[in-house]
């Protein structure tokens, strides 16, 4: 017969099971979005709070920001989200504020989801032309879809260390037909630096965080969230009206559905879910796993779904020269406008709404390209190129 004090042990420890089984699964954790207020950043804080995690919105507008956050907190109830203070990514001061003020918030930051970001015809609101510049002379595409998401995540370098978080930057199928060739022209040459060039310059800034910050226990990776009907076509005249907006709305997932992926990306058990499109290429799935584990700076993800993880939209069609890469264009396309009507026709758990880590284009992996963008979006961030881990986030 087992004791008085023995079964109250086994009582008291049945009851920590069944609490800890009726916790939602990101209780404890915390998330910082950009871009929460709208579209995918605002499906994607709406996930996570619902799987009670302590959601921070990043938000140009404050005052959106408390309403989408009441609003949150309103429909799942007992969840917390906050919001940090405006979060401007055209302006370098104004990102060093925000940064300031979430490293300064005591407890962990476990998830960053680089959300925020522009198309192309974006007209920035103290423009007089479309093609505006910062004080720095970076072209504010280059500046909104790059270098303030790299500013904000390297200032949060410490403690994100800390916490052994997860970063997430979300980036375009059109990376695969963009190139930079020079940085410095990306960074404040208009022409070349276009929305395609900004998405190629987020995968070159999550894979170098994977390979600087990895071995500290960091997760960085990027997504394609598929074709989204989202207000990143607002401002482009071939997309926001006539045949083009048609086939946006007919073809193309809402928001709710296109962040599923940014979902699994930011919170996916990292080493369960390694898979052969990892940038760990030649490997067999149990050696890519071994070799993740034993040198996480060679662990590059680029996770997508669907149609976008297909062999027809994956390989390398675009860097075969102009004619190449315009039957690419046009295959692509064709591709694209099926994902969300397929999936929509398929159950849940069909293979298609399967997000996994997919190829990015090869150019994405180049190494110089990649540390050559980081050292010189440093400079202007004011900050070493060296990780700031184990030092006081300081501002640019």
């Amino acid at each position: 017969m087992a004791s008085a004090e023995q079964q109250h042990r086994q009582q008291q420890q049945q009851q920590q099971q069944q609490q800890q089984q009726q916790q939602p699964p990101l209780a404890g954790k915390v998330a910082l979005v950009t871009g929460a207020t709208a579209g995918i950043g605002l499906a994607t804080a709406d996930y996570l709070a619902g799987q009670g995690a302590t959601v921070i919105l990043g938000a140009i507008d404050y005052r959106e920001g408390r309403e989408v956050a009441a609003g949150l907190m309103r429909k799942h109830r007992g969840s917390q989200v906050e919001v940090a203070p405006q979060l401007d990514l055209a302006c370098q001061d104004n990102v060093a504020c925000f940064a300031e003020a979430v490293a300064a918030r005591p407890g962990p930051l476990d998830i960053v989801v680089n959300n925020a970001g522009v198309g192309n015809g974006y007209r920035h609101t103290c423009a007089a032309q479309q093609r505006c510049f910062t004080k720095q002379g970076v072209g504010m595409l280059a500046q909104i879809n790059h270098l303030g998401p790299y500013t904000l995540t390297r200032l949060l370098e410490a403690k994100l260390a800390a916490s052994r978080a997860r970063v997430v930057f979300v980036s375009s199928i059109v990376h695969r037909f963009a190139a930079i060739r020079d940085v410095h022209a990306f960074l404040t040459d208009w022409q070349a630096g276009r929305y395609e060039h900004t998405k190629l310059a987020n995968l070159y800034t999550a894979f170098e965080m994977q390979r600087r910050l990895g071995a500290q226990g960091v997760t960085a990776c990027a997504v394609d969230p598929g074709a989204v009907r989202s207000g990143i076509w607002a401002n482009n005249p071939r997309f926001n009206r006539g045949p083009g907006k048609a086939v946006i709305d007919a073809c193309y997932a809402p928001p709710e559905d296109a962040a599923r992926v940014l979902l699994h990306a930011a919170t996916c058990d990292w080493r369960a879910d390694v898979r052969s499109g990892t940038g760990l290429g030649g490997q067999g799935a149990g050696d890519v796993a071994a070799v993740a584990a034993a040198a996480p700076e060679q662990d590059l993800r680029y996770y997508t779904r669907g149609v976008f993880a297909w062999p027809q939209v994956c390989n390398d069609w675009a860097a075969g020269g102009p004619l190449r890469s315009s039957a690419w264009a046009l295959n692509t396309a064709l591709h694209t406008t099926l994902d969300w009507p397929l999936r929509r026709l398929l159950h849940s758990g069909h293979d298609l709404h399967r997000v996994v880590p997919a190829a990015a284009g090869s150019h994405a992996y180049d190494k110089q390209v990649a540390s050559e963008l980081w050292e010189q979006s440093a400079d202007l961030a004011g900050l070493p190129a060296q990780p700031l881990v184990g030092s006081q986030c300081v501002g640019p």
